[in-house]
């Protein structure tokens, strides 16, 4: 049954119970009649004849394929047939027109929060005369309420995000507090210290109090001056302690995360934001509630002076500011919707950047000469991320200067108030002077304080990224391990199905296969077949659709990762190049004992690099790569051999390599398979390689094709079945690689 079908069954369904005289509950969705219904509101619809229905009155009647709970606002008759006029409340457009046969029941009453409220009472009313006698500022009270309760909603979230951004600067954050009040506080003392030394001076009565009053001035400025130089160099304390702990908790999750979380581009939108924003909205929001915290305290003062010169003034001075942080409040959501609907094109932009910029792409960019064409896509996706960027900015412009105006004129209007009073005679000229600097710097204060209100809010919508980062479910297995893993039995591998997230195609099929203890395994087939995606759940790194991996009896799933990785060595087709010392590429291979060098140098010789490491300008200790001041390059294959090394160091009981000499010549691909062949004996030993003569001497060869073993056996048995190995070695003899 199609969704229409659907539809119409539990519409014809509705229409038999309400005729019956029973009640329906309808669950509300989407944002068209709030405050009125909010999403997840359970409204109670019962039966009601078309021509009792009034203007003002909530119905649910069934328009293009689904059902619509709106208000009535207008009703007429055409061609005797009744028809409404709906919308939404918070809707600026009204529905299409529809007639009585239409009208499903009216809505009496809803549930939200386990609370049910009338709709036909006295506390309806007025807001059935806002919608109906004043749609277009209902709407705009609407949006306005709308926004400032998800703004509120996304501050009061700072609960569980705040304590994470500040985890181990908490001494800190408070010392910066306490300075952040003093500041607050401090400007305002001495403009009411001015203003009692310009009502001694106007009257010429000077006494011992003027230099009282001068020394308190100077002790103000004197402290306010250190008050600036002690937050500067505590902002800076608590910006690098925030800053460890939030990239020490990315690092910690990204060590965590499944391969799988790679490899999904809605997670690498994710993942992109989280690191994008990590670098610098924490610490956003960490000035932003100092700022806060000092606007409160200078507030605090200002409300004090203002009920001192006159009360009502204050209510002018937030007023003026009020159309500002409403803007503020609208882009910072629109803003952070952008950011959301642009992260891919951006990560592409970022790509095309890396290829026209990185060391990998430089050789082919300039042998064939296409260049140009990486500039104009980086050029087009960069015009149009600008652009939308730029409109958006040029509307919050136009916003910002119409509430800029406003507040100007209410500015000048407070100031003709007090000067009138002055020429009155009901205020001194130290309160004129007192009340001139007050309501600027009051300005100043609550535009801080909404504006430090509106970051707070703007930079917790995207620190949700990150948070949600953070407590992604999608992580690694960590299990702790039901005992030693030692593999002394061997590994089973039984019915095993996997496929990729992103892909309907199984990447394996049916997979069974016995690897004895100390034996050798090796894996041949075309690109694609499957090979490397079987190491990668022999390593853990993705668990099996189906089917069982058994290490020793014992399923993969409970032993934990961790443990395994442990005891597994392995050298990766695509093996990685690592700008650190020579002597600390080795010992990468088992980082978590003890270093030792005689292993180190001894692994480098089995894989044939000892004589290119100790030839180095500082030999071992030389610096690889050239990222870094002092490092030197190695040739492709001269990597290869350091991360076969690598492997070699960590001397596991399960070898896994994948086309371990993929980039060596064939002299030393030989070397290299010799030394391999004997450090591998008496150790479990899986080898992918698409050069056939390099696996001959494994214990046993298993093909694959298509994700399924078609053929096992020894070199010699396979060539004997004349299958697809034997069209594969034959291929090969004649120079062909797979």
């Amino acid at each position: 049954m199609n969704n229409q079908e659907l539809n119409e069954n539990m519409y014809d369904v509705a229409v038999e119970l309400l005729s019956k005289n029973h009640s329906l509950n309808y669950r509300t969705k989407g944002m068209s009649m709030y405050p009125t219904l909010r999403p997840g509101d359970k409204a109670s619809v019962e039966k009601c004849e078309a021509g009792k229905c009034k203007r003002g009155d909530i119905v649910v009647f069934k328009q293009e394929k689904q059902l619509v709970c709106h208000r009535i606002y207008k009703t007429e008759y055409q061609n005797e047939n009744l028809v409404f006029y709906t919308k939404g409340d918070n809707n600026p457009k009204s529905d299409k027109p529809f007639r009585a046969e239409n009208l499903l029941g009216i809505v009496r009453s809803f549930e939200r929060n386990g609370k049910i409220f009338s709709l036909s009472g006295k506390s309806n009313s007025f807001p059935k005369f806002l919608y109906l006698k004043l749609p277009n500022a209902a709407l705009l009270c609407n949006r306005i309420h709308h926004l400032l309760s998800k703004a509120f909603i996304s501050v009061s979230s700072l609960r569980t995000n705040f304590p994470m951004v500040i985890q181990h600067s908490e001494k800190l954050f408070w010392l910066n507090a306490i300075i952040s009040v003093l500041q607050g506080i401090l400007p305002f003392v001495t403009l009411v210290l001015i203003k009692f030394l310009i009502d001694v001076l106007t009257k010429q009565n000077y006494s011992a109090n003027i230099w009282l009053l001068l020394s308190a001035t100077a002790v103000s400025f004197i402290v306010t001056a250190i008050m600036s130089e002690l937050k500067t160099f505590y902002s800076e304390k608590i910006s690098q302690s925030v800053s460890k702990n939030i990239y020490q908790k990315l690092q910690q999750r990204h060590s965590t995360l499944a391969l799988s979380h790679y490899e999904n581009p809605e997670q690498q939108d994710k993942i992109h934001r989280a690191v994008q924003e990590a670098s610098y909205r924490p610490l956003k929001i960490v000035n932003a509630i100092l700022n806060a915290i000092k606007s409160v305290s200078s507030a605090t003062v200002l409300l004090f002076l203002f009920v001192f010169i006159r009360w009502y003034l204050i209510f002018i001075l937030i007023a003026a500011i009020l159309p500002g942080m409403i803007s503020r409040i609208i882009f910072s959501q629109k803003h952070y919707r952008l950011k959301k609907e642009q992260s891919q094109r951006e990560r592409e932009m970022y790509y095309y950047n890396r290829v026209l910029t990185g060391i990998p792409f430089a050789k082919e960019l300039k042998l064939f000469n296409f260049t140009q064409y990486f500039l104009n896509r980086f050029r087009k996706v960069q015009n149009r991320l600008f652009d939308e960027r730029l409109k958006l900015r040029r509307s919050e412009m136009r916003f910002g200067i119409a509430s800029q105006i406003f507040a100007v004129m209410l500015i000048f209007i407070s100031l003709g108030v007090v000067a009138f009073l002055n020429m009155n005679g009901k205020i001194s000229i130290g309160t004129l002077v007192l009340f001139f600097f007050a309501f600027q710097r009051g300005y100043t204060v609550l535009s801080e304080f909404f504006r430090a209100f509106t970051q707070i809010a703007e930079d917790n919508i995207f620190l949700q990224d990150f948070s949600e980062f953070l407590n992604s479910t999608q992580t690694e297995k960590r299990n702790e391990p039901i005992q030693e893993f030692s593999l002394t039995k061997g590994i089973s591998i039984r019915n095993l199905n996997f496929s990729y997230e992103n892909s309907r195609r199984e990447a394996l099929h049916n997979i069974n296969l016995e690897i004895p203890a100390g034996k050798s395994v090796a894996l041949v087939g075309a690109n694609g077949s499957g090979k490397t995606t079987l190491i990668k759940l022999l390593c853990g790194f993705y668990e099996a659709s189906s089917g069982q991996i058994l290490f020793d009896d014992k399923n993969i799933n409970d032993i934990g990762q961790e443990n395994i990785c442990r005891n597994i060595s392995a050298v990766f087709q695509d093996f990685a190049l690592y700008n650190i010392p020579a002597i600390e590429n080795l010992y990468l291979g088992d980082f978590s004992r003890e270093f030792d060098e005689n292993k180190a140098r001894k692994a480098a010789q089995t894989a044939g690099v000892d004589e290119v490491l100790s030839g180095l300008s500082q030999g071992y200790k030389t610096m690889l790569g050239n990222l870094f001041k002092g490092g030197e390059e190695l040739s492709v294959g001269q990597w290869q051999k350091i991360a076969i090394a690598r492997a070699i160091y960590r001397d596991a009981p399960l070898l896994l390599f994948d086309e371990p000499s993929s980039a060596l010549d064939a002299t030393s691909e030989q070397n290299i398979l010799e030394k391999l062949r004997e450090f591998s004996r008496g150790k479990t030993t899986i080898i992918i390689s698409h050069r056939l003569s390099s696996v001959q001497w494994a214990d046993r060869i298993c093909v694959i094709d298509k994700g399924t073993i078609i053929e096992e056996g020894t070199h010699e048995s396979l060539l004997a079945l004349r299958g697809k190995y034997y069209e594969l070695y034959s291929a090969s003899r004649f120079g062909n690689i797979l």
